[in-house]
């Protein structure tokens, strides 16, 4: 049983996670972008989600290359 003064084990809810993607990491910093309507790549900016920018061809949102 947890005693919630940090001698006890850690619960659901309570820092247990395992972070975003499967296996527990994110992509990282490195990488590209790419347009999922016209193929155009673009390199990832740190600290902006590759879905928030758009193609600079056609204007769609971008998604994240798993290469």
């Amino acid at each position: 049983m947890p005693n919630f003064d940090g001698t006890g084990p850690i619960g659901p809810g309570r820092g247990g996670g395992r972070g975003r993607q499967p296996g527990g990491f994110g992509l990282g910093p490195s990488g590209e972008c790419v347009c999922p309507k016209c193929g155009t790549r673009v390199p990832h900016q740190r600290g902006v989600p590759c879905y928030e920018m758009k193609c600079p061809k056609c204007g769609q949102p971008m998604t994240r290359s798993q290469e």
